[in-house]
């Protein structure tokens, strides 16, 4: 180890613990050398950083995953989620069976994504938010990825910013993270070339903000990215909030690698809590930090707490895309567990809306 490396990981810890802006370098160094006696330094960094934005407390929320269909023809190397018409795993769900669903448990939050098909082309997702606002005047609509933006664009022969448009008016008030993956040209070009590349994620998302939707961002780790494609990754993110500040959230992926997938393992607890920590102190302008635990495991998500994460996603009554995966956890955390969940971390578990708020109860 260096003295220069040493020192400006020091100083990107210190900067980092008091909310401080890290240079790039610094934020490089985090990673440099990932040994015992850094990762315990980096680890209370981001604790100290995570106790002056957000105290003891940890949110989550009760939430609904939506995901339409399964068929999809991106053809991404890593995904055991996507079907073709035909395959035994294939579904499609009707408007009814979503409404059913949202009048069943009652969410305070739906999460729409689906797949890239003309089974559920663009008018009929326009559709099912209408039909969800006017149904569910307070519900929190957060939909469809940029990959999605995109490819409604193409085949309904608009532009990208009237098709968020059009959503933002039917009811859609945030944008989720997926399909970002990670902002590597190589991995790119090698996993997901059917799908945007990092750059027209970038735009998309800003296209959104521009037009008052929030989104979030996302990363996904632990397929044969490097610790350099991860911090450069970071470094996007937030150049981008700089320019157009409507990034709530980040919330990083630990890959599943499921069956007979190019990689066997994914990422090890302790590595996906050191992309937490170094998440928290590199985006110093994205607001919240989720740890998500349908990726990464109820155990780690919690352990993520303590190690810079504010937010631990919700109960998500239904989560296909993880669980097709092979992600080991359960589908969905009631509210008790949930709150049990992050008692036993030792935070303060509190119940938010869409928007990060304190949930207001009825009556």
């Amino acid at each position: 180890m260096s003295h220069r490396s040493d020192t400006l990981f020091q100083l990107a810890l210190e900067k980092g613990a008091h909310g401080q802006r890290l240079e790039a370098d610094e934020a490089r160094a985090l990673a440099a050398v990932i040994s015992p006696d850094r990762l315990h330094a980096l680890g209370r960094a981001a604790l100290a950083n995570r106790r002056r934005r957000f105290g003891e407390r940890a949110t989550f929320v009760f939430n609904l995953q939506i995901n339409p269909a399964n068929i999809c023809g991106a053809g991404c190397t890593f995904c055991n989620y996507a079907a073709s018409r035909n395959d035994a795993h294939a579904y499609v769900m009707s408007e009814e069976e979503i409404l059913a669903k949202v009048a069943q448990l009652q969410p305070t939050e739906a999460h729409i994504v689906g797949g890239l098909n003309q089974v559920w082309p663009y008018e009929r997702n326009l559709a099912l938010v209408r039909r969800l606002r006017a149904q569910y005047p307070g519900l929190h609509i957060k939909a469809y990825t940029a990959v999605e933006i995109a490819y409604f664009a193409k085949t309904a022969r608009k532009s990208e910013a009237e098709v968020l448009a059009e959503l933002k008016a039917a009811g859609v008030e945030a944008l989720p993270g997926g399909g970002a993956e990670i902002f590597s040209e190589r991995l790119w070009r090698q996993h997901w070339p059917n799908k945007v590349g990092p750059q027209e994620w970038v735009r998309i998302h800003q296209l959104a903000h521009g037009l008052g939707l929030t989104t979030n961002a996302t990363m996904l780790f632990g397929f044969g990215d490097t610790w350099e494609e991860r911090i450069d990754h970071l470094l996007i993110l937030r150049q981008a909030q700089d320019q157009s500040g409507g990034f709530a959230c980040f919330i990083p992926l630990a890959f599943q690698p499921g069956e007979g997938n190019f990689i066997a393992h994914g990422p090890t607890p302790l590595e996906t809590l050191t992309v937490v920590a170094i998440a928290r102190l590199v985006l110093d302008n994205i607001p919240h930090l989720k740890s998500y635990w349908p990726m990464s495991g109820v155990e780690t998500a919690a352990a993520g707490l303590s190690w810079g994460a504010d937010d631990m996603d919700g109960t998500i009554s239904e989560e296909k895309i993880a669980h097709l995966a092979g992600a080991p956890t359960p589908k969905g955390l009631a509210r008790e567990r949930m709150t049990e969940t992050i008692r036993m971390a030792g935070f303060v578990p509190v119940e938010r809306d869409g928007r990060f708020g304190e949930r207001k109860r009825e009556g």
